[in-house]
């Protein structure tokens, strides 16, 4: 770490390291035909999809994450539509996550985008410490991060999301009485409203109140913004080995027009059981339930769910209890299906002999066909239908 200008900053020290428009970027790595160009990750247009993540160039035309694709494309009707692929990313997360393991072991990841490093006690100016970590993630990805630094979580997330694109930025409380309420990490477009309802714009105007009018403005809420809204944060950073494992593994979709027969659902219930399968083996873990999620067209969600007699990870199992669960349930149009695979436990800890027979060394031979050239280069007979479309 020789470009790391040695030095001991006193008390704590974060850094938020956030990838900038990370799907896009990923997708246009080795296509030079999309450098420059607005380019959208999400669903088909043709289906009810929304974008996922857009390249800067999309967002300067106003594009956003959670925007309808067919919304977007009225602004950026040049734009390129690109599908999203959870485990090219995921591959990525990893690479970028051992960058930052190789200065500390204090590395919290936030979401498969971003994570916090406690540089607290470390022998680097944390300036140098982040331009450092830029560059190793450039050099080993090809891939932009902005990082914000700052005394705690609260206000290295804050820096980053000003940083962007490709900056870095420190903000200690007294930066912040300027910024919106918006712009506090948790605030959402509710909260903010309410605020904007009494007058309240800016950090600055939040810090003007006492804390029982907060209170009283926003229950335990308003507690929590006295002391944000001042710069106070005291959350500790929570290192891998402390994460709790997941509880489910999902995924869903949504048709591009409401569906009621088996022929029309059960080659994308098919897909989303690969889908489910595929991840719970990347993770490493099996599950004893299958849940369907099905959302109606007055857009209301149920679901049902199931035991399984033993633990699996096997698409042709969870498939096959998708598709009792959805003859029982779906008994008019719906919207939306999904499939989740739920109590999960780490598959070391199982017997393998519990495993359905046959089918695991035929989906872990697939799964390494998928990892090359993407989720739809292997589906079985029954999902052709769902990707043609």
């Amino acid at each position: 770490m020789s470009a790391i200008t040695p030095g001991n900053p006193p008390g704590r020290t974060i850094l938020h390291v956030d990838m900038d428009a990370y799907f896009a970027s990923v997708e246009t790595l080795g296509r030079p035909e999309l450098q420059g160009r607005p380019v959208i990750v999400g669903g088909s247009p043709a289906f009810r999809s929304v974008v996922s993540s857009c390249s800067y160039e999309a967002k300067a035309l106003g594009i956003r994450s959670g925007m309808p694709m067919l919304q977007a494309l009225r602004l950026a009707p040049g734009a390129a539509v690109v599908e999203g692929d959870h485990h090219k990313y995921s591959s990525y997360t990893k690479r970028i996550l051992a960058i930052l393991l190789e200065v500390t072991h204090r590395v919290e990841p936030v979401s498969i985008d971003e994570a916090f490093l406690d540089a607290s006690g470390l022998p680097y100016d944390p300036a140098a410490l982040a331009i450092e970590l830029q560059h190793r993630i450039l050099d080993r990805t090809g891939l932009w991060a902005s990082v914000g630094i700052g005394p705690n979580k609260l206000l290295a997330k804050m820096a980053s999301k000003k940083a962007k694109p490709r900056g870095i930025r420190f903000l200690d409380p007294d930066d912040i009485t300027g910024f919106d309420v918006e712009s506090i990490w948790g605030v959402g477009p509710g909260t903010a409203a309410i605020l904007r309802g009494y007058g309240i714009a800016t950090i600055g105007n939040l810090r003007g109140l006492h804390l029982p009018m907060l209170r009283i403005m926003l229950g335990v809420a308003g507690e929590a913004l006295y002391f944000l809204s001042r710069g106070i944060d005291t959350r500790e950073i929570r290192p891998f080995y402390e994460e709790e494992p997941p509880k489910s593994v999902s995924h869903e979709h949504t048709f591009v027009r409401d569906v009621r027969n088996p022929s029309e659902y059960l080659p994308v219930l098919a897909l989303l059981a690969q889908k489910v399968g595929r991840r719970a083996r990347d993770e490493g873990f099996a599950g004893r339930t299958v849940t369907l999620k099905y959302r109606l067209p007055d857009l209301s969600h149920h679901s049902r769910v199931r035991g399984l007699g033993s633990p699996t990870d096997q698409d042709q199992t969870i498939f096959h209890l998708a598709r009792e669960l959805a003859a029982e349930a779906v008994k008019g149009p719906v919207r939306l299906l999904g499939i989740a695979l739920g109590d999960l436990s780490p598959v070391t800890c199982l017997q393998l002999d519990l495993f359905d027979g046959g089918s695991d060394g035929l989906n872990r031979a697939a799964d390494m066909v998928r990892r090359k050239y993407g989720e739809r280069a292997v589906v079985n007979c029954r999902a052709l239908s769902a990707i043609r479309h």
